[in-house]
């Protein structure tokens, strides 16, 4: 999607992703030279590896989406991979608890594990899981 498109076209993407509406509001957000972001913005000045760093982290963006139109990170969904959040909901709905569980229970508790994966791996989900479910049937009931 991005590859076609130019670095200052990419910066200017990056920036409105980030919220920002005009180049002036981000350079005085951050504190930069406007007219030298407008330019690197615009296009007609260059623009160093160092800048785009600089940019990626002020939007948040990844530098390499800036620099060359494709992202080096992978997608995450409340902090942890695409693929262990497939794994985490495929465990969560096999759990016995869950065929009683309301759908926000579930989702609360899909992300409540995605946190905990994140922070420490996997390990000791179904323990975590048989709790959480009981604990929260016991709320509702």
């Amino acid at each position: 999607m991005y590859a076609h498109m130019t670095i200052p076209n990419r910066l200017k993407e990056a920036r409105i992703a980030a919220g920002f509406r005009s180049a002036r509001e981000a350079a005085d957000s951050f504190g930069w030279t406007g007219s030298t972001y407008a330019a690197h913005e615009n296009g007609t000045r260059g623009i160093k590896p160092s800048d785009i760093e600089k940019y990626a982290r002020a939007f948040r963006s990844d530098p390499c989406l800036i620099a060359f139109g494709q992202t080096t990170t992978k997608s995450t969904i409340a902090g942890v991979p695409e693929s262990v959040l497939r794994e985490v909901i495929r465990f969560v709905m096999s759990h016995d608890g869950a065929k009683s569980a309301s759908k926000d229970d579930i989702a609360d508790l899909i992300v409540d594990l995605c946190h905990y994966v994140r922070k420490s791996g996997e390990a000791g989900l179904e323990n975590i899981v048989d709790f959480e479910l009981a604990r929260r049937a016991a709320q509702a009931g």
